[in-house]
């Protein structure tokens, strides 16, 4: 029984937060959030893992769209965000092999993709140096 009101309150808590945030993302990045999210119980707390707790509680700022960068579609930028990396910036300043790590964790669906391009891709957009960002995704097939 506690197992189901456990599962009832995280099911609450994502629609709260996509709610909150406009239903703007895919429902697994709101999901990840409710079971990420600080709890009351402190079991549950010292479950999440520090990065997963960090990106929880980080505050609400400017996110970038991040589809903007050849290779990534709503659903990688939602598994991204899921992880913390919400701006060009953050997608900057990752590398290649964290990247490949979060999609690889994510299944074979994802897996597949090559993110050796994104951040240097994140770099143009983060400095608003689009006519580069566009020449370089002209050379691109699938963000490679």
């Amino acid at each position: 029984m506690a197992g189901k009101k456990t599962y009832e309150m995280k099911q609450i808590e994502a629609y709260r937060l996509a709610e909150a945030d406009g239903f703007r993302q895919h429902p697994d990045v709101y999901w990840h959030q409710a079971e990420t999210a600080p709890s009351s119980s402190k079991s549950v707390a010292k479950q999440a893992p520090k990065k997963a707790r960090k990106t929880a509680t980080k505050k609400a700022g400017k996110k970038d769209k991040l589809t903007i960068i050849e290779g990534i579609g709503p659903k990688i930028a939602g598994l991204l965000q899921a992880d913390g990396i919400e701006t060009f910036a953050d997608l900057a300043k990752t590398k290649v092999a964290t990247l490949s790590k979060i999609l690889k964790d994510a299944g074979p669906r994802f897996s597949m993709h090559k993110p050796n391009s994104w951040p240097k891709q994140a770099r143009l957009a983060r400095d608003g140096k689009m006519d580069a960002l566009k020449k370089l995704q002209a050379e691109l097939k699938g963000g490679r």
